[in-house]
């Protein structure tokens, strides 16, 4: 008489590795639900703080202020524009329109630092060897913006070796080895967008930040899914006959 087999129960380690498999997705997704939590908070400060009013970065700098917390904060500037330094941040689309973000430094009144300022954007020429025509107001100029990080380092299929005014990125670190600013002058760790009205026939509509937290909760929940996922695995290894 022939004696049916069963198949086999799946092996105790394999349980095993379901369990791990489901605390390390577990754990991932409260790590991420820490982050969101700390990130939330320091927007809200942020926020309460640009709600406050705008802060003089003169004044910031006279009482030798951190100037790494000013990020996200609306700042006044007291200074002159330096045009021979100006920027073409390239490939910027605006309504359809191709054009350039023009970026100059700006140098604080009666200070080494600089600051880097976006000033809006430009429609590009028809010919790609030509640079639009900006006017810059000479002399001592009151200037209002928005302080915003330097954008991270980006994936570039070449590395962005042109030595020109044209540039494809513009980081902190490769703004600071090629700004062609004097050795004295000392660079703002951050960006300004200008919010300040000019007749300078720039445009300027940016875009608000997001909230830090939105993308780690978006984590959070890939990794609560994984862990279901798991789960879901493990009940019907255990179901088979």
């Amino acid at each position: 008489m022939s004696s049916l087999r069963t198949a086999p129960r799946p092996r105790r380690w394999g349980l095993w590795l379901v369990v791990l498999a489901c605390a390390v997705c577990l754990g991932m997704s409260a790590f991420q639900l820490w982050r969101a939590h700390v990130k939330a908070q320091r927007y809200d400060q942020i926020q309460a703080a640009i709600a406050s009013g705008p802060v003089s970065l003169n004044d910031v700098l006279a009482r030798g202020g951190d100037l790494g917390a000013l990020p996200l904060h609306t700042l006044t500037l007291r200074g002159t524009w330096l045009p021979e330094h100006t920027l073409f941040l390239d490939n910027q689309i605006r309504r359809r329109w191709v054009g350039y973000h023009v970026l100059t430094p700006f140098r604080l009144e009666g200070s080494a630092l600089v600051v880097l300022v976006n000033r809006g954007w430009v429609q590009a020429p028809r010919l790609r060897s030509d640079l639009p025509q900006v006017v810059t107001a000479p002399g001592l100029v009151q200037l209002t913006g928005q302080a915003r990080p330097f954008p991270q380092r980006v994936f570039e299929l070449a590395p962005d070796v042109s030595p020109g005014r044209v540039w494809q990125h513009v980081t902190e670190e490769r703004y600071r080895a090629r700004s062609g600013l004097a050795a004295t002058d000392r660079i703002a760790p951050f960006l300004l967008l200008q919010l300040s009205p000019s007749e300078d026939g720039l445009a300027r509509e940016w875009e608000e930040p997001q909230h830090p937290a939105l993308h780690h909760l978006g984590y959070a929940a890939m990794w609560l899914v994984f862990a279901l996922l798991a789960i879901g695995y493990g009940w019907l290894s255990r179901s088979r006959p």
